[in-house]
């Protein structure tokens, strides 16, 4: 009698969660289309208003315009080189400092967390006119030049690269990889490339995008020290052709996206390919064995 009544209580506990998680599976799916919808309609509608304008028909004067105008592909190269510039000083800058912190000054790391930051609270107009008042006996060769750009903006863009690759230094035992590697008789150039670096080249590549991201989107502190960026220059163009600055916006939009996307296939197949030779394996052990065998 006890287990004839204690069934469909049983089944209905079972029906009870089946539907609570079809219930936030529904809800889980009308927040992330109205967030897409959010974020893709505008898109969507900026790239028909470029290939239309005002006209009715479909139309690539717009983009022939841009690519035709010269001034277009200068401050195009300009913000690539001030890009490239800032990634590769952010890197040499950032790697380092993260790895220390976390192996040899762990208790510092909310310091340094909390340093990251200042950029966001401190406008970048009075970070951009201290560094003029401050540093304006500098070479030339540095304040006349987009030099001056990128190393502003390795310290602007500190709350995006630092915090990126601090997540992914977290994520490993750095102070067994580096007693492991020196044991070995590695030194700690050699750890650092041979164990660390392959370990964290999900958090350097996010670094990557992320610096180069906010180099092409930039636009107070170079319109400050008179640079005429890619930023400033949608900037000049949208203040008299509607059409073109929308088109310049979307293709500004291709350059950060394409980076985007490519990180994000590329780590998705890797991480399936591990998850599927038996999951959890790390790569920290596959660098030592390589720092073994550099090592004999």
């Amino acid at each position: 009698m006890a287990s004839i009544i204690g069934a469909p209580a049983k089944s209905s506990g079972v029906e009870g969660g089946s539907n609570v998680l079809r219930i936030g599976k529904i809800f889980r799916v009308v927040v992330l289309g109205v967030v897409g919808l959010y974020f893709i309609v505008p898109v969507i509608s900026s790239a028909r208003f470029s290939f239309t304008g005002s006209s009715k028909g479909i139309s690539l004067s717009a983009y022939s315009k841009l690519f035709s105008d010269p001034q277009f592909w200068t401050t195009l190269f300009l913000s690539v080189k001030i890009g490239i510039g800032t990634v590769i000083l952010s890197l040499v800058v950032i790697i380092p400092t993260t790895v220390w912190v976390h192996w040899k000054a762990p208790k510092i790391r909310r310091v340094m967390e909390a340093l990251s930051l200042l950029p966001l609270v401190i406008p970048s107009v009075v970070i951009t006119l201290g560094v003029i008042t401050s540093f304006g006996s500098l070479p030339n060769i540095i304040m006349g030049t987009p030099v001056i750009l990128a190393l502003e903006y390795v310290v602007l863009a500190l709350p995006y690269t630092y915090r990126t690759l601090d997540s992914a230094v977290q994520a490993l035992d750095i102070k067994t990889l580096v007693e492991a590697g020196q044991s070995l008789g590695a030194s700690l150039r050699k750890i650092l490339w041979w164990v660390l670096l392959p370990n964290l080249r999900s958090g350097v590549l996010g670094v990557v995008v992320l610096a180069f991201a906010f180099c092409l989107g930039e636009f107070a502190v170079a319109s400050l020290l008179s640079f005429t960026t890619f930023a400033v220059y949608l900037v000049q163009i949208g203040q008299t052709q509607a059409s073109e600055a929308i088109a310049f916006s979307l293709i500004a939009l291709v350059f950060t996206w394409i980076p985007l996307s490519i990180v994000t296939v590329v780590f998705s197949r890797r991480a399936g390919k591990r998850y599927r030779r038996g999951g959890g394996v790390l790569v920290a052990s596959q660098s030592i064995t390589e720092l073994t065998e550099l090592a004999e």
